[in-house]
């Protein structure tokens, strides 16, 4: 029953971090998001990928852990083109 709970979580976790991918802050949903801090969507991804190791065995596990490493990688370029890749020289 653990382990069903643990992949509920991580496939929760994804969501919300894929959601997160799509932010627009001039939506309803945009005071909220601009509450989170930037490192948010690495805490949960950190965690899906945590949660998914400790959830169901076999294919499951191996879709959750690589999706949620997907979007951390995908979190971590965006941040680096905005940080790097927008500066005047």
């Amino acid at each position: 029953m653990r382990r069903y709970i643990f992949t509920a979580i991580s496939i929760l976790l994804l969501i919300v971090t894929f959601f997160m991918f799509g932010y627009d802050p001039t939506k309803w949903y945009g005071k909220f998001y601009n509450f989170l801090s930037i490192f948010t969507p690495f805490v949960l991804g950190g965690l899906g990928i945590l949660s998914a190791i400790f959830g169901i065995k076999g294919d499951i596990r191996k879709v959750l852990i690589v999706l949620n490493a997907f979007l951390m990688i995908l979190f971590l370029g965006v941040y680096l083109i905005r940080i790097f890749g927008f500066q005047k020289l």
